[in-house]
């Protein structure tokens, strides 16, 4: 059976009295069935489960939606405009956005305990979250890496070397260069640097940098398994102005009637950006930094510690899938916008697991405090991870950029390291390396740790 939704509309239903009757009987129990708002593909196998006719289920569903329906005024194409439905199933995911930021969740940027509590803390996981995403980002897009290294390079602050680097290193640049304009309103001319950032470098042939693509130069999303096409953007005749529409969307206050809650917002952002495609490369890319563009603008600072692209990559055949749903439904962005809500619940999740492994780390590096009292909670960590990763090479620069402390402060915190006989020291080049002390693990023993 297809998966792509019956094609009607209002007006064909009420010319089909027999069939209006017969989905208007079924609205009761729909409403229930339609609690997770299922598109076709899914609702027509759990209606066949019921044994309810499925296309006389659709459209019950579909008329349970009528009055949750919100149009953005936002043009598809064809004409017809981007809706998303405020059904309690968005209520529920976006509760749970909204407890994190401040209402006692795990992950609580007002708590008075905690590790996020701590602004020494606080730094540290920030930058971690932004290398993880800068690395993940680009893992999406196909870059000749592995997280592990990617973090490295962006550690070490070393030149990029190939094509994949580089994606790592513009995604970096790119998260720092949206945070300094969060109190800049949205236009074309911030998506363009935004996309020249994020493809500096990496664009084969170059020349499709800062610049919106032509008519001449079709672009389509394929399946990654078969090659097929799943989706063909809007034609670039026309795209400067439907972009400035898009920006308009976005600096525009919603109140009252019209509220839209900022994270529904930033993912309808998400998926505009990637709806209409308006670069030859690095559409993806810029998508989702506009997401965290938005969300950061608004208020949930959350994002900082949480690095949505990992979530993505991990069930990355849901991403293209969500995108579908909501353009082959009428327009119908509340399947993406949930789907963006499930990717943030399992990022919270993730985020209130790193806290504690985070909390039993530092927990753990209390015992150093028995080699020296001297030793900060930055050293006690580095240590700890040199103990973890023995092969593992330190520097000023790595240091500082791992804390977000200053090079000074770096130094001082490692030549201290030196002066207990914690760490040793040797040259590359100019550049003084710092490795822990082959005796470390020995004093640790000797002490009973």
């Amino acid at each position: 059976m297809r998966d792509t939704p019956p094609q009607f509309s209002l007006a064909d239903a009420l010319t089909d009295p027999d069939r209006l009757a017969r989905a208007g009987r079924l609205l009761p129990g729909v409403r229930v069935l339609d609690s997770s708002h299922y598109p076709w593909r899914k609702l027509r196998h759990v209606a066949n489960e019921q044994s309810l006719n499925p296309e006389d289920a659709w459209l019950a569903a579909k008329l349970s939606r009528l009055g949750s329906r919100q149009w953005l005024g936002l043009g598809r194409q064809g004409g017809e405009e981007f809706s998303f439905c405020a059904s309690p199933c968005l209520f529920e995911a976006l509760h749970r956005a909204d407890r994190a930021l401040g209402g006692g969740g795990p992950a609580s940027l007002e708590s008075d305990r905690g590790l996020l509590s701590d602004p020494e803390h606080r730094t540290r996981l920030r930058i971690r979250t932004l290398m993880d995403e800068a690395a993940e980002s680009s893992l999406i897009e196909g870059a000749a890496t592995t997280r592990k290294d990617a973090v490295e390079l962006l550690r070490s602050r070393r030149d990029p070397t190939t094509k994949g680097e580089r994606m790592v290193v513009n995604n970096f640049i790119a998260m720092q260069h949206i945070k300094s304009h969060l109190k800049d309103p949205l236009s074309v001319d911030m998506l363009l640097e935004l996309q020249g950032i994020l493809t500096d470098g990496t664009m084969d042939p170059p020349g499709g940098a800062r610049r919106l693509r032509r008519p001449e130069e079709p672009v389509c999303v394929e399946n990654e398994t078969t090659g097929e096409v799943i989706f063909t953007p809007p034609s670039a005749v026309g795209l400067e102005h439907r972009l400035r529409a898009i920006c308009d969307f976005a600096n525009r206050e919603h109140k009252g009637q019209e509220f839209i809650h900022p994270i529904v917002k930033a993912s309808i952002l998400h998926f505009m950006i990637g709806y209409e495609h308006p670069f030859v490369d690095g559409n993806g890319r810029t998508a989702r930094a506009v997401f965290y563009w938005f969300a950061l603008r608004s208020g949930y600072t959350i994002f900082e510690y949480i690095p949505i692209s990992e979530r993505i990559r991990a069930g990355r055949a849901r991403y293209p899938q969500a995108y579908l749903d909501s353009e082959q439904d009428d327009g119908d962005l509340t399947y993406f916008i949930l789907y963006k809500l499930d990717i943030i619940g399992q990022a919270l999740d993730a985020l209130a697991r790193m806290l504690d492994h985070e909390e039993q780390k530092i927990k753990h590096s209390q015992r150093l405090l028995k080699v020296s009292k001297s030793l900060n909670l930055r050293q006690r960590l580095l240590l700890e991870h040199s103990l973890r990763h023995p092969t593992n090479r330190y520097t000023v620069k790595s240091h500082s950029n791992s804390t977000g402390i200053t090079p000074v402060t770096a130094r001082t915190d490692l030549d201290a390291l030196v002066r207990l006989r914690l760490m040793t020291t040797s040259k590359r080049g100019r550049e003084v390396i710092y490795h822990p002390s082959p005796s470390l693990l020995a004093r640790l023993r000797r002490k009973g740790l």
